[in-house]
């Protein structure tokens, strides 16, 4: 299958899910991701804020930072290009021209090379970490400079897929994080 035709098809199945399981499965993930090893030792983390019904992190977020951890979420700097902007709490959120909230009154950059834990959105994901994005490439290009940082794929186990088909420009992820448990990819 076409790597349009998989997204098209896994936007279609996330859309579905009702705002309970939404809501019941990102607390699971979160959980689960505040228990790994990978985000006990993570001093900066790049996480991201939560679109429709992508799994809601928000708790992470908050916590990461309350615990005097360094927490970053990307910021739209170019119709190609994000980067990582602290984040100091909800408060400093606002939508941007997408509708998705970001950062806004913060000009603290955070050089990509001192994150530790990124946790990767995405449409969906394979058993092997490969990943299928909105299909913009914002962070394709994002990876490519994180050069020291654990990759932990955020998704559902309902979108997880046997196999999905990859570019040159993809960056697997290492780990996955779903509502039931952490797994090292195959």
């Amino acid at each position: 299958m076409k790597k349009q035709q998989l997204r098209k098809e896994l936007k279609s199945l996330r859309n579905q899910l009702s705002r309970d399981q939404v809501d019941r499965w990102s607390k699971e993930i979160c959980a689960n991701i505040m228990l790994s090893p990978q985000y006990r030792q993570a001093d900066v983390i790049f996480g991201y804020l939560a679109f429709g019904n992508e799994p809601n992190i928000d708790i992470v977020l908050e916590q990461a930072r309350l615990a005097g951890k360094t927490v970053c979420v990307p910021q739209i700097i170019s119709e190609t290009e994000i980067c990582a902007v602290r984040f100091e709490g909800f408060g400093q959120l606002s939508l941007d021209r997408y509708g998705i909230r970001s950062v806004s009154g913060t000009d603290v950059v955070i050089n990509p090379h001192e994150i530790a834990l990124v946790l990767v959105p995405g449409v969906g994901f394979a058993k092997n970490g490969n990943r299928i994005g909105m299909g913009a490439g914002y962070y394709d290009r994002f990876l490519a400079q994180v050069d020291k940082a654990v990759l932990m794929g955020v998704t559902y186990n309902a979108l997880l897929c046997s196999k999905i088909p990859v570019d040159y420009y993809d960056k697997p992820v290492q780990y996955l994080v779903t509502e039931t448990n952490v797994t090292l990819c195959e």
